[in-house]
């Protein structure tokens, strides 16, 4: 069971970590575009008006891809106040609520995001300025959802994982 859990840690992290580079390049990607906009707008009086909707869309899938990383770093912010308040003995059972109510959260959000790219491919929505097909941004939805639920099912195995006698 140990080396199955580990396996299986190791490709989710794996998909994490490459959901944060790639989240990483698109945020420089985005600084670029940004900054090439603003160089244009105020140096050269040439505005143009791609740049805000094409960073937007990057940072749609950069905060997506990178929230994963976040959870695997334990690094989103939180209230621990109630978290000090509980004894030491019960924490473990509202960590695995915390982490069951997360799965459902992003499980319903994955099926609603499933259903906003299949409704916008099938109506082939567009952007305004630059015609860009809009279900390509809507993946990031899924996709980020489906990786913090990956992290998430992790945290929970291996929190049950500490109860069982080796």
């Amino acid at each position: 069971m140990e080396s199955f859990l580990r396996k299986t840690e190791k490709v989710i992290d794996w998909l994490t970590v490459l959901g944060a580079a790639i989240g990483g390049i698109l945020t420089a990607i985005m600084t670029v575009i940004v900054t090439y906009a603003v160089v244009l707008r105020y140096l050269l009086n040439r505005p143009i008006g791609w740049s805000e909707e094409i960073s937007i869309y990057l940072m749609i899938w950069a905060i997506f891809l990178g929230a994963a990383y976040t959870l695997k770093e334990d690094a989103h912010i939180g209230v621990d106040l109630l978290m000090k308040k509980i004894p030491e003995y019960m924490r473990p059972f509202f960590l695995l609520f915390h982490y069951g109510v997360g799965i459902l959260f992003l499980s319903v959000l994955f099926y609603k995001g499933i259903e906003m790219v299949n409704l916008s491919f099938t109506l082939d929505t567009r952007s305004m300025a630059i015609d860009f097909p809009l279900y390509i941004s809507y993946l990031a939805v899924p996709f980020g959802s489906a990786l913090l639920i990956l992290q998430l099912l992790l945290k929970m195995t291996k929190l049950c994982c500490q109860w069982l006698p080796r």
